[in-house]
C-alpha cells in the first residue's frame, strides 16, 4: 500500500534480483496484473472516445469543446483559433486570439488557459465523415461567451 509503481529500469533490476534468488512466480503474478491493468485502461480509453458522439454540424465543433471548458466567471469571453483534421484531432496548437475576463486583466491569463484545457481535454471531436472532409485544414475562430453562447467564424 502506498507504494508507487517501479520504473522501467527498476522493473528489469527487480527481475534480474528475483531470478537470481529463485523466486519468480511473485513477479510474474506482478507482471499479469499489471498487464491486466494495462489493458483495462486502454479499452476504457478507447471506449471514452467512442462513446463520444458524432459532430456533423460546425456548430457541434463549439459544443463539444464548451462541454468541457470551465471559465473562472460565467461572462468570459475568450476567442480560440483552431484547426482540425478530417478525423476530428486539433492540427498544430491552439491560439487565444481575444481573452477578455470579467474579473480583470489579472485574470486573463487564467481565462486563457481554461479554454487551451478545454481544447486539449476534448479533442479529438468524433467528425463526421462529411463535416470532417469539409472543414479538414481549414482555420477556425471560435468565440466563446460564458459558457451559453458561441460563435464561429471561419476563416478568420
Amino acid at each position: 500500500m502506498g507504494k508507487l509503481p517501479l520504473r522501467r529500469t527498476e522493473i528489469l533490476i527487480a527481475s534480474e534480483a528475483k531470478q537470481s534468488r529463485g523466486c519468480r512466480a511473485p513477479y510474474d503474478s506482478w507482471i499479469a496484473a499489471s498487464a491486466l491493468l494495462l489493458a483495462l485502461s486502454i479499452a476504457s480509453a478507447s471506449q471514452a472516445v467512442e462513446a463520444r458522439p458524432e459532430v456533423s454540424r460546425v456548430h457541434g465543433i463549439a459544443t463539444g469543446i464548451a462541454a468541457c471548458w470551465r471559465p473562472p466567471h460565467d461572462d468570459d469571453q475568450v476567442t480560440v483559433r483552431v484547426s482540425f483534421t478530417q478525423e476530428g484531432a486539433v492540427i498544430g496548437e491552439p491560439r487565444i486570439v481575444y481573452a477578455h475576463s470579467s474579473g480583470g486583466r489579472a485574470d486573463d491569463a487564467e481565462l486563457a488557459q481554461s479554454m487551451l484545457a478545454a481544447v486539449h481535454n476534448c479533442t479529438p471531436l468524433h467528425f463526421s465523415t462529411r463535416l470532417g472532409s469539409a472543414i479538414a485544414g481549414q482555420v477556425l475562430d471560435i468565440r466563446f461567451i460564458g459558457r451559453n453562447r458561441v460563435t464561429i467564424v471561419a476563416p478568420p
